[in-house]
């Protein structure tokens, strides 16, 4: 075997141009597989880590029914926000920080104009210990969360400029209006201390007040209708979310970031499935060009293959060279391919790749990266689907006749 082998490796490198030409087209092919895989990596990891650390948090706790009946703002569905609560929460393995929300659906009036929108009230301290980069969307972080501005609100860029034709100056008085918990329209008055870039597409019109404003504004002192959750490594998601409802049984729902936001799961899925489709078109590509070369081979070589017939040679042996010889070009095809690609990769993700989503106006940096697992899975689909690839050329070769063989034919 070692032999055979050795003689195989000489007969690819004897032809040097046809092994190079073959040899190119599958380091592109996997190169461009690798980058490809590698640029989508990065960006599902930077979808999630925008959903997760900008957004929803890991997990989200809920009363249960509350996500069923969230388009009517279900302010009944409430939970306890208090020290006993939360160090509940916190007890739980893998749970780095929570914070409590309240969602509810309001109207703003500034001067004479009033807007309906969506408000949460949020504690600004834990909330961005939970979502760190939302606190990146806001122009002036320090004024809502500092606590200076008692009744401080931001308001998305969308809504600042419905409401004045541009940007909110900072320090305008408004007044927030909804109803409470029991039905009847409440008010507070408000200060609108900057403005905040939306980071996921969705609903443009969104108010961010201070919890204790909207407590009182619908009379829901100590209470919250969300609790959002961060872990400490988002591949303990699923455990975190078992053993919350193992912790707060059945009068509670625990909602993973996928259950939130489930189009950008869905975006992934169809991304993954594009990916493969593309991947699919190349290796075919790739593995055709293979056994062309080793057509080609078998047409140029039939004096030699008699030859190795005459001398006693078997057809099993004759099948296994141009077969090992297949295999050697598709993994050392795979093997540069796949590195040429990594260095690509690597280079990328120094770099990073700045993108923003189509109704976001908040980049974010994409670094894209492989995975070992993933390059080990190509360098073995490049090596044995040339090994299939070349099964019909090398049958062929050991099915010549020896005297038709030697005579050229």
């Amino acid at each position: 075997m070692f032999s055979l082998l050795q003689i195989a490796v000489r007969n690819v490198l004897r032809n040097k141009r046809r092994t190079a030409i073959t040899l190119a087209a599958l380091l592109i092919g996997v190169s461009v597989m690798v980058s490809i895989r590698g640029l989508l990596n990065g960006l599902q990891r930077s979808l999630v880590q925008n959903v997760v650390q900008g957004q929803t948090g890991a997990l989200q706790i809920h009363r249960a029914g509350f996500l069923k009946n969230v388009l009517s703002s279900p302010l009944g569905l409430d939970m306890p926000q208090d020290a006993a609560f939360e160090r509940k929460l916190l007890s739980v393995k893998h749970v780095k920080a929570v914070s409590p929300r309240i969602l509810f659906a309001g109207m703003i009036n500034v001067a004479d104009q009033t807007i309906f929108l969506g408000v949460q009230g949020v504690d600004p301290i834990r909330e961005f210990q939970v979502v760190p980069l939302r606190a990146k969307t806001l122009d002036d972080k320090q004024q809502f969360a500092s606590g200076k501005v008692a009744d401080a609100m931001v308001v998305t860029e969308q809504l600042a400029s419905a409401l004045q034709g541009s940007n909110v100056p900072k320090g305008a008085p408004a007044a927030l209006l909804a109803p409470d918990r029991d039905g009847a329209l409440s008010g507070e008055n408000v200060t609108l201390t900057g403005v905040m870039k939306l980071n996921m597409p969705g609903e443009k019109k969104i108010g961010m007040v201070r919890l204790d404003v909207a407590q009182r504004l619908l009379k829901m002192e100590g209470r919250a209708t969300e609790y959002i959750v961060a872990v400490d490594n988002i591949d303990n998601i699923d455990q975190v979310a078992a053993d919350l409802n193992v912790l707060l049984g059945k009068d509670y729902e625990v909602s993973t970031w996928e259950d939130i936001a489930a189009f950008i799961k869905q975006a992934m899925q169809r991304q993954n499935f594009i990916l493969s489709l593309v991947a699919s078109v190349f290796l075919i590509l790739m593995l055709l060009g293979v056994a062309n070369t080793m057509l080609m081979s078998v047409m140029d070589r039939t004096r030699e293959i008699g030859t190795m017939m005459a001398v006693g040679v078997r057809r099993s042996k004759i099948l296994g060279l141009f077969l090992m010889e297949a295999a050697t070009i598709g993994a050392l095809g795979g093997v540069i391919g796949g590195a040429v690609g990594s260095l690509i990769v690597l280079v990328l993700n120094r770099r990073g790749i700045s993108v923003s989503f189509p109704g976001s106006n908040v980049p974010f940096t994409i670094q894209p990266f492989v995975t070992p697992t993933y390059l080990l899975t190509i360098v073995a689909i490049a090596g044995l689907g040339a090994l299939l690839f070349a099964v019909y050329p090398a049958w062929r070769a050991s099915r010549l006749r020896p005297v038709e063989a030697l005579a050229g034919g």
